[in-house]
Parts: structure tokens; C-alpha cells; sequence
């Protein structure tokens, strides 16, 4: 080995790039500091207003809003059943009869159960028991509520076929 070239005996130093300085002032008044706030502030709306380039799917082809072409807005399928809701009563038997449902399949669920030894079907089943009890008080709920809390549940469960619980 040639001398000087090993890490241990090297000698020559690499020039490194001189990099300017930052430096850091304080503002001279309270004043001044507000003012730096503020446009600091009205940069950052400037550049949270433009989502034109944002390339996310949540945009889809309504952001334009208006009517496109000769196309008017036609009302959707959940606002034409939502203006077509049953009477108080007719609501209140088809959720009853829809939640009895759910509690008599969670019971089938429960009676099924392969073996109540095996690591975890303690939990599994207080967690059924548990929506058995939410459905029962939910059950019990609907025959005493208001006409806005019925149609709020129904539209959920019917029109917007959500889960109940």
C-alpha cells in the first residue's frame, strides 16, 4: 500500500462548501411581531383555498355544482323515498319487526356457539348478550319515541340500509 492513502494515515482535509448563515432577529415591537402573525396567517388561507390540484378522490364530478348541460337536478332515490315515509305507526312495526329480527338471529348465534372452552367465546358471548340488551332498550325506545326519532331511525335502517346497531 502506498502511503498517506489509508483511512487511519490520510491527510489531505476535503474542502467543504461554505453555507451562508442564518440568522434569527427578533422583532423590534409587539407591533411588528402581530404583523408578521398576520401575514403569516393570510399565507396560509391563500394556500389552504386551492384544491384544484388536489388529486384525492373525494372531488368526483360534482364539484363544479350547477347543471350540466341539459340536465336538471333530478331528485335521488333516498330523497323521493324519504318524501314517501310510511305513517308513525306502519314505521314502528316495520322496525320492531326488523330489530325482533336481529335479536332472534343473535340468539341463534349464541345457541350455536361450538364450544364454550375455547379461548375467547366468553367474550364473543357477552358481546352478543350485550346487543341483545342494546337492541331490546333500542326496541323499547322506538314504542315511546317521538315521530322525528322514529323517522330518523327508519330512514337509517330502510332507506339508507345502515346496520342497526
Amino acid at each position: 500500500m502506498a502511503t498517506g492513502t489509508t483511512p487511519d494515515t490520510h491527510t489531505d482535509l476535503i474542502p467543504t462548501i461554505d453555507r451562508p448563515a442564518l440568522t434569527v432577529t427578533q422583532p423590534d415591537k409587539i407591533a411588528s411581531l402581530l404583523e408578521v402573525l398576520g401575514t403569516i396567517d393570510q399565507m396560509s388561507e391563500r394556500l389552504g383555498e386551492d384544491r384544484s390540484g388536489d388529486l384525492g378522490g373525494g372531488g368526483g364530478g360534482k364539484a363544479t355544482g350547477g347543471k350540466s348541460g341539459s340536465q336538471a337536478k333530478l331528485p335521488s332515490p333516498r330523497d323521493l323515498a324519504i318524501a314517501n315515509l310510511p305513517v308513525a305507526a306502519v314505521m314502528q312495526e316495520k322496525l320492531t319487526k326488523k330489530i325482533e329480527q336481529e335479536v332472534h338471529k343473535l340468539q341463534r348465534q349464541i345457541r350455536t356457539n361450538p364450544s364454550a372452552s375455547t379461548p375467547g367465546s366468553a367474550h364473543k358471548l357477552n358481546k352478543l348478550f350485550a346487543k341483545i340488551r342494546r337492541l331490546n332498550s333500542l326496541l323499547g325506545e322506538i314504542l315511546e319515541a317521538s315521530f322525528d326519532v322514529l323517522r330518523r331511525i327508519f330512514i337509517r335502517v330502510f332507506i339508507d340500509e345502515q346496520p342497526i346497531l
